[in-house]
């Protein structure tokens, strides 16, 4: 009987593990999270008003995708999801809450830049890179978010403002089917069937 709970249990973590999605991961941080104003809170319902440095990080491969959400910025900003051969792009000429991107992804850290294409070279900024006061991207507490949706806002080499919401995305993450985690289905099985021989001999 032990040997069937155990099974079932390992079974459920398969499902939850498959489930988990997406990490936003601050430890590289020794003072992560961040306070600005001056949003422009017609780009997300509700006042935005803080959020947190770090690097999104995929628990498992699945199907990422980002939606553009809105701009408020002088400065031409694009965001990019970087996979192999072109990358996927949203620009500020997007329709806010429908334009978007899709990919397959890899489980580990999401390949994603941020562009302030005013400078020369262009200001690139990738998923995973330090982020300065003053210039990066964010990931904004928004009050309302479902479970799993995650909003990025940057903030461009355009200092005076600091608000996180000079392009802002969305990110939403679908894991993989279960077939792909049938090794751990067959290991549960397997610890199934040994119990059931056990009681037979």
């Amino acid at each position: 009987m032990k040997k069937l709970a155990l099974a079932v249990a390992l079974m459920g973590f398969m499902g939850s593990a498959s489930a988990t999605g997406l990490t936003f991961d601050s430890s590289q941080y020794a003072n992560p999270d961040i306070t600005f104003s001056a949003y422009d809170n017609t780009i997300l319902t509700g006042a935005v008003s803080s959020g947190s440095f770090g690097q999104l990080l995929a628990d498992v491969a699945g199907t990422i995708t980002f939606t553009y959400i809105g701009e408020e910025s002088g400065f031409k900003n694009r965001f990019a999801l970087v996979i192999d051969g072109p990358n996927l792009v949203l620009n500020e000429t997007g329709t806010p809450g429908v334009t978007s991107v899709s990919s397959f992804i890899d489980a580990g850290l999401v390949k994603f830049r941020f562009i302030d294409t005013s400078t020369n070279p262009n200001t690139v900024f990738n998923n995973g890179q330090i982020s300065e006061p003053t210039l990066g991207f964010a990931l904004l507490n928004v009050t309302g978010a479902l479970p799993g949706e995650f909003f990025f806002g940057f903030n461009d080499s355009f200092t005076g403002d600091a608000d996180y919401d000079d392009i802002v995305v969305k990110a939403t993450f679908s894991a993989v089917p279960v077939p792909a985690a049938l090794p751990l289905m067959a290991t549960a099985l397997g610890l199934f069937g040994f119990g059931a021989s056990r009681r037979r001999v």
